[in-house]
């Protein structure tokens, strides 16, 4: 039963009312403030009785129930308002709550000014979707988790719909992480803020709120579920009960959990949303917008604890935001171009339709990048023309990075990532050196690659633990064998986990020290560790191949495939002379030319043979001295002979035979017309060139960063 709030009715808080009582004074401004008492259970009542009618007190005006008569009233506990305050003054509960609240981390923080948000003609099917089971109610699934890459603009969908939830007043609370941002890098604050928000909302809750941190000033330093049932579960059914209704907002949204930098807390957090707010008779409903991190990703998977109550929307696999993408370049742009002064920008239609559909291509369904860029342009120093030349041709000698803020994502998350291999890690080798082995096109051409490079069983996956956001295991296809009569590749390939970054500009920032600084992995310590990897299964598969009892088919392949890195390592021209000599000692030793032959798929790799060996020549006998070398003069008769009699040149030709690379050739080898270099020694001469199928397709904007290479 709901009864006005009766301050001047009762003297104390718990009263009692006898027979024939007078009760005076106004009611207060609130119309109804009622809640049951603590110690009786959230369904207990108000008894209310009435006898023989009492008189006003001649002094008092107006008074409640003017007519009434021997009123009795039991078990009653109400909330003091203050009239001029509206009910909201403050207690000692509330002070510490506001102190524990984390205010940076509010949707509309003054800390968080001009927030990413989607504009209005973007993101509107996910947008809407989301909308739609925030409003669903009755929907069994009570929390939408929204994940996808780095930069996908899951932040930005968040910070929308926060909005479109408070304009609608069902917006209960939010909260955004930042890693950096020691106030709300952790989830010890969630509840508190989260709470604060709801009493905001309803002075009832606030005055519930307050008496249980009254009633425990130490609840902070409890448990999350601890916190989150005493100050969010029980009073939201106790306000549930006493009106029985679901009038509270009900919408709860957090942003970012993968910037939680304690994995502990990220998983306590869950655990408690599951208990007291999944599993509950609570009126929540939840949206979590974050990255695919460890924790998060095993309590969401079929077996985690999160999975039976959760809708899942992946961004990356679910949308295709470019058309979304391209709508916000073409805005920015005309605004850009209304109020740039730079002659140059004739009219708002720059900077054409080419460029935007470039752009849109070079976003790879990334926002961030998007939104990068733009920021870049407008910035009020310099010319938004020349800026934009500065994006497109990605001048590495620029002093002015376009792409600060991505290689800023970058940073933190590969930092936090090698921290936590390196915990785990007893090998000792550093994540960063097995990521840029993983992401080698030359490395993942063989079948078994995966055996030989990872530390463990399970290939990628267990590498990728905190890197799922920059990116994703494809299973494809590599064969293993000699080539048939007609010299096409063999056709039983077996399915295999490759490595493959969700933004071309993942690549390009691994690959430049400026960017990358310390996580930049020079090519000679992956191909040091590509090396031992190889030598260390020669070494265990020897003595059955030496016996003649190794078994066709996993220990012969795993030979094989070792024995082509070698050879591609070998031709790199990369590296000390000390450590390239001792490698091709020992592959001359084993003689590992002759198994090269059990696999032709590697020949997807066209060297280019008439610049490779000069280049090897040079670095073995650096001196006219070293003319009577051994090692030198070995290793390059071996590789002439192996180069005209494993047919590999063959190989090329029947490639080019179709004038596919043009019709100049080279004069000595005759293929390769586009390799040739006026100088063979230049440091820009190109040494080989990728044509499997596993690389990016020839229309994606990095299929120029692998098409070609040159050395080092």
């Amino acid at each position: 039963m709901s009864l006005p709030s009766l301050k001047s009715l009762f003297g104390k808080k718990r009263s009692k009312v006898s027979p024939g009582a007078v009760i005076s004074s106004e009611p207060p401004a609130l119309e109804r403030v009622t809640a049951p008492n603590d110690k009786l259970g959230p369904t207990s009542a108000v008894a209310v009785t009435t006898a023989p009618q009492s008189q006003s007190h001649p002094a008092s005006g107006k008074t409640f129930f003017s007519h009434a008569s021997n009123l009795h009233v039991e078990h009653f506990q109400y909330t003091e308002v203050n009239e001029a305050g509206g009910g909201r003054a403050k207690t000692a509960g509330w002070d510490l709550l506001v102190s524990k609240t984390a205010h940076t981390a509010l949707y509309d923080s003054a800390a968080r000014f001009d927030p990413p948000k989607c504009d209005e003609d973007t993101r509107v099917e996910v947008i809407s979707e989301i909308m739609s089971w925030i409003q669903s109610r009755d929907d069994p699934k009570r929390l939408l988790y929204l994940t996808g890459p780095a930069g996908a603009g899951k932040s930005a969908i968040q910070q929308t719909v926060a909005e479109k939830c408070s304009s609608l007043g069902i917006l209960a609370a939010s909260f955004v992480f930042a890693a950096a941002d020691e106030s709300r890098n952790d989830a010890l604050p969630v509840v508190a803020t989260l709470a604060y928000q709801l009493a905001l909302a309803s002075p009832i809750l606030r005055s519930a709120i307050s008496t249980a941190i009254s009633n425990d000033p130490h609840i902070f330093n409890r448990s999350i579920k601890k916190q989150m049932m005493t100050l969010i579960v029980n009073p939201a059914q106790r306000h549930r009960a006493a009106f029985e209704t679901d009038a509270l907002p009900f919408a709860i949204l957090i942003d970012g959990l993968d910037e939680c930098v304690k994995e502990e807390r990220q998983e306590e957090l869950l655990s408690a949303i599951d208990e007291c707010l999944l599993k509950g008779d609570s009126p929540f409903r939840l949206f979590i917008a974050s990255r695919p991190e460890l924790v998060i990703y095993n309590a969401l998977q079929p077996a985690g604890f999160l999975y039976p109550s959760t809708l899942r929307i992946d961004l990356n696999e679910d949308y295709n935001p470019n058309s979304d993408i391209e709508r916000y370049f073409q805005r920015r742009f005309w605004e850009i171009a209304r109020r740039s002064t730079d002659p140059r920008i004739i009219s708002t239609s720059w900077p054409g339709q080419d460029i935007l559909a470039r752009l849109v291509i070079y976003a790879s369904g990334q926002f961030i990048y998007a939104a990068t860029v733009i920021r870049y342009l407008q910035e009020p120093r310099g010319s938004p023309v020349d800026r934009l030349e500065t994006v497109l041709s990605s001048a590495p000698t620029s002093r002015l990075n376009p792409l600060a803020t991505l290689d800023a994502l970058y940073r933190r998350i590969l930092t936090k990532a090698r921290e936590n291999y390196s915990a785990v890690n007893n090998g000792g080798v550093d994540l960063m050196v097995i990521l840029n082995a993983s992401l080698d096109v030359t490395t993942t051409l063989y079948r078994h690659y995966d055996r030989i490079i990872y530390p463990t069983n399970s290939g990628p996956h267990n590498l990728i633990h905190d890197l799922r956001s920059l990116v994703e295991v494809r299973m494809a296809p590599r064969a293993f064998g000699a080539p048939s009569e007609q010299d096409a590749p063999p056709s039983d390939p077996i399915i295999v986990p490759t490595l493959h970054p969700y933004h071309y500009t993942f690549r390009e920032f691994l690959e430049n020290y400026e960017r990358a600084g310390e996580l930049y992995v020079y090519p000679l310590d992956m191909d040091l560790y590509i090396v031992s990897c190889c030598w260390s299964h020669i070494d265990r598969i020897r003595p059955s191949v030496t016996e003649g009892i190794a078994e066709e088919g996993q220990d012969i392949e795993t030979w094989v495939s070792c024995a082509w890195l070698l050879w591609h390592i070998m031709l790199l021209v990369r590296g000390t002379p000390p450590e390239r000599r001792e490698l091709i000692r020992r592959f001359m030793d084993l003689n590992l030319w002759n198994w090269l032959a059990l696999d032709a798929v590697p020949y997807s790799m066209e060297v280019h043979f008439c610049a490779v060996i000069p280049l090897c020549e040079k670095q073995l006998r650096p001196h006219a001295e070293d003319q009577d070398d051994d090692i030198a003069n070995r290793f390059l008769h071996e590789i002439f002979a192996w180069r005209d009699s494993s047919g590999i040149l063959d190989v090329y030709r029947k490639l080019n035979r179709d004038e596919r690379y043009g019709a100049i050739v080279c004069e000595e080898c005759g293929i390769f017309g586009d390799m040739v270099s006026a100088d063979p020694l230049a440091p820009e001469a190109t040494l080989y060139r990728y044509t499997s199928p596993q690389t990016f397709p020839a229309s994606h904007p990095a299929s120029t960063l692998l098409s070609t290479r040159s050395s080092r």
